[in-house]
């Protein structure tokens, strides 16, 4: 932990002093500052907006429920997690009705309690980063409408004097002349988002600007539903389309200009949300394989739950679990998705055994793929095949390449992983039985939405967004590593990417 990281805040209420003292040296040595109270009177009095609470259920004439329920009112971004020597169903049905975060028996496993204690600080710190994007979203959309009502006073006014406002701002502001819906305005923004010159949209439909005629139809519909009940503007969003052909995806808000009792002009601000609409992608993306994973192995134990022996169980819901906390890691990394967008992905370096994480992600997949009938062949280097490298991110890489090789392969197939030692690298690769890419397709892989430009389809039905493998290059990068793919058409493919062994990485954090 850094002198620049903010030091994680845990409150400990119980009333025994030595549970207390336990927990508080443990969590100290693990460099949490640690508030500690007795009973319910004294948590009220000292307690503050920290990251987590530890809190025992059974309390010296209170219960813990209720200083759950107190926090929850008074503090709700705070997670509780419960501790309880007499763990029973109705303390916990009752504590999950008021929203605790966790429910843990004593004696609590060290290694559990500080898993949970972790997860519940990203956890809050998700929610509250969840809440500043809602209110700087909200924020932005009352500027909007407001600076909309401005420039349409300036403009029924004079036509010079909104020309003057809309060229110093960033968003694209349109006239439209209606009921031909030609441009009589376009400011200078015009170029910057779309590649037009403000004169060359002059007398040009609307539906230039829009990514195909359903697209437009779309606003006008929107349009005559808006007049039909008394409103004044529309907001939506649609695709639209640059002058390169390239597609985007904009906010638009429009406001009716009136003559006398008739509608003769709509101006609109466009703005460029394509980064947000790239951001819900990549959500989806990369949260699909570890759900699948959840999924599947949810399933079996549900299905064969008379006939399942326990072993197999723990290892079904370690495979479960594993995969949870796999989607926590990925969304806590999207929330700076900005930097990753821009090709600056912070990496966490530690010495890792490549095969180590091969084989793991082998094991996880191991359900889905038997789900086609696919055998997963590891072949992998009797050395260890350590480097320096940020696990959970090369972990994203193995497990999208597995994916990959899963969705694109048939029934009765197989795949190897692949694990070795080339020079000062180390090399992994997945190669499988598929179809194989065109050559003059492999240019797409690596780019995002690229999958619009392969002509090969998962041979299961399953879905892809298209971002999955341009993320992988962004992460490799950052490595100073080297991606790519071996393919010939009915040969299969191989993905794979190598990695420096020595520590090159400048881009680090510890």
């Amino acid at each position: 932990m850094t002198s620049l990281q903010v030091i994680p805040k845990i409150m400990i209420l119980d009333d025994e002093p030595a549970i207390r003292d336990v927990l508080r040296l443990r969590l100290e040595r693990e460099g949490y500052q640690v508030i500690q109270a007795g009973n319910f009177k004294e948590f009220k009095k000292v307690m503050v907006d920290c990251d987590a609470v530890l809190c025992d259920i059974i309390l010296p004439g209170d219960s813990g429920l209720l200083a759950l329920e107190w926090t929850r009112k008074y503090y709700p971004f705070t997670p509780v997690i419960i501790l309880t020597g007499k763990p029973s169903y109705e303390t916990a049905a009752e504590a999950i009705r008021l929203n605790a975060y966790d429910y843990l028996a004593k004696p609590v496993e060290k290694d559990e309690l500080l898993l949970s204690i972790e997860r519940a600080i990203q956890h809050r710190r998700l929610n509250l980063e969840k809440k500043r994007l809602e209110e700087e979203n909200e924020a932005y959309r009352l500027k909007l409408e407001q600076r909309v009502v401005e420039q349409t006073e300036a403009l029924e006014e004079s036509q010079e004097f909104l020309a003057t406002i809309s060229n110093t701002i960033a968003d694209v502001v349109v006239s439209i002349r209606l009921p031909d819906y030609k441009i009589a305005y376009a400011n200078r923004a015009v170029t910057d988002v779309f590649g037009y010159k403000p004169e060359e949209l002059l007398d040009q439909n609307i539906a230039i600007l829009f990514a195909d005629d359903s697209r437009f139809e779309a606003f006008q519909r929107q349009k005559k539903v808006a007049l039909a009940t008394g409103q004044i503007q529309i907001r939506l969003e649609e695709a639209m389309i640059k002058k390169s052909g390239q597609p985007i995806w904009s906010e638009m808000v429009g406001v009716f200009l009136k003559n006398g009792d008739n509608v003769t002009q709509i101006i609109c601000v466009i703005r460029d949300i394509s980064q947000r609409s790239l951001l819900l992608g990549v959500v989806a993306h990369e949260l699909r394989s570890p759900l699948s994973l959840v999924a599947g192995f949810s399933q079996a134990v549900l299905r064969d739950i008379n006939d399942i022996d326990r072993d197999s169980i723990a290892k079904y819901l370690k495979v479960i679990d594993d995969s949870a906390a796999r989607m926590l890691r990925i969304v806590d990394g999207l929330l700076d998705i900005t930097s990753v967008q821009l090709g600056q992905v912070d990496l966490k370096l530690e010495t890792v055994d490549l095969n180590w994480l091969v084989r793991k992600f082998s094991g996880d997949y191991a359900y889905v793929a038997g789900k086609k009938n696919i055998k997963l062949i590891e072949k992998l280097s009797e050395a260890e095949l350590k480097c320096q490298c940020d696990s959970a991110k090369i972990g994203q890489v193995i497990s999208n390449f597995i994916d990959n090789a899963i969705k694109f392969s048939d029934v009765d197939s197989k795949i190897e992983l692949i694990g070795k030692r080339k020079n000062n690298e180390i090399w992994v690769g997945v190669k499988d039985e598929g179809p194989g890419v065109k050559s003059e397709e492999t240019q797409h892989l690596f780019k995002s939405f690229g999958h619009t430009k392969i002509s090969n389809r998962p041979t299961g039905g399953e879905k892809s967004s298209g971002l999955g493998l341009a993320i992988c290059k962004r992460i490799i990068d950052a490595h100073q590593g080297k991606i790519g793919i071996e393919s010939e058409l009915d040969q299969g493919s191989t993905f794979w990417f190598s990695l420096p062994i020595g520590p090159k990485i400048d881009k680090a954090q510890d």
